[in-house]
């Protein structure tokens, strides 16, 4: 008697098919919508004003000139948050992770760590306006030394990004502290005794 379950091979209903899309004529005649076909009464429109540093230091913003333009509601730097230094969030078993950290790659405070990162944010009535505010942020940077890649990154002498950064804080003493890199090591239990 053989044990082994019979293969049966399944008719697909959908994979190996050849579907109809039910949007394909929408948009191929430009009828299709999409989110920003969409206009809500009171909506606003926002642009974000970027670095075109990898790293840097933000020196002064001067957000006067996109206030004073006609249908600008806001406009907002770093300065605007306040500070989250001893915000935590739970990551995983044990872990966690730096509001701050997660508040400074989100709009930069005082540095900028990569090119593109957000330093400011504006608000208007539409797009054009905001995008023409947004022209108008002053930012002046301190350009600092930076790193392209991760093992760059964690030669010795290179250059630490984070300035409040610990090398080799979560380290055993026997592990090489690297600058720009931690590592932490979690466990529970003994695998031995299962």
């Amino acid at each position: 008697m053989n044990m082994e379950p019979e293969y049966k091979p399944r008719k697909w209903r959908v994979l190996g098919t050849t579907p109809l899309r039910r949007d394909g004529i929408d948009k191929v005649t430009g009828q299709a919508k999409f989110g920003d076909d969409f206009h809500l009464p009171d909506m606003l429109h926002g642009k974000v004003v970027r670095s075109p540093h990898p790293h840097a230091r933000i020196k002064r913003i001067d957000i006067s000139k996109a206030l004073a333009v006609p249908g600008v509601k806001a406009v907002i730097t770093g300065d605007d948050f306040p500070p989250l230094n001893q915000a935590v969030v739970a990551a995983g078993e044990g872990g966690s992770v730096s509001m701050q950290d997660i508040a400074d790659n989100c709009i930069a405070k005082h540095t900028v760590f990569y090119d593109g990162h957000a330093v400011a944010a504006v608000a208007a009535d539409n797009p054009h306006v905001a995008e023409e505010a947004a022209a108008l942020v002053e930012v002046e940077y301190e350009v600092l030394p930076f790193v392209q890649d991760v093992r760059e990154a964690v030669k010795d002498g290179a250059v630490v990004l984070h300035e409040d950064f610990v090398p080799g804080a979560f380290l055993f003493p026997t592990q090489k502290a690297l600058p720009n890199a931690g590592r932490l090591q979690l466990a529970a239990g003994d695998i031995e005794q299962g």
